[in-house]
């Protein structure tokens, strides 16, 4: 199976199928455009391998220079949608932001709160990686 990633001027994704991760890469002036190619891109993903086949999602914040009010809106719908239609709570979504002023922007619309155990905002790849590794030693299926 062929899994093409999906590249535009502000937006790049795609799936390792060695490590079963999602990596989304934003830049520049983000709008609603890149949001809904992205999770349509993410939604064709998910019917071709399943969310059991996705150890975890990182999202790359870091070369974004403007956040367009529409596509904090876009993307917490397109969240929320795909949030109810798959089973997203089986894996952590690490988001990579390059200051506090990202870290704010993200942490409301995409509901990245103490509760929500499942996001959580880092300031590098590494960071992402590791945790994602450690909310699966936290989430095994003996321990839910």
């Amino acid at each position: 199976m062929v899994i093409r990633p999906l590249e535009t001027n502000t937006a790049y994704a795609t799936y390792d199928e060695t490590t079963h991760i999602v990596y989304v890469t934003y830049r520049g002036s983000l709008d609603s455009d890149a949001s809904s190619a992205v999770y349509e891109w993410l939604n064709q993903l998910i019917e071709m391998v399943g969310t059991e086949s996705i150890f975890g999602e990182i999202w790359d914040f870091r070369n974004v220079d403007q956040f367009m009010p529409d596509n904090l809106q876009d993307a917490r719908k397109n969240s929320r949608i795909m949030n109810l239609k798959q089973n997203t709570g089986r894996f952590p979504v690490a988001m990579i932001v390059k200051d506090y002023y990202q870290e704010e922007i993200l942490r409301g619309p995409m509901k990245n709160v103490p509760e929500n155990t499942r996001k959580t905002i880092v300031r590098s790849t590494e960071a992402g990686l590791a945790f994602l590794q450690e909310w699966h030693s936290n989430h095994t299926p003996e321990s839910e």
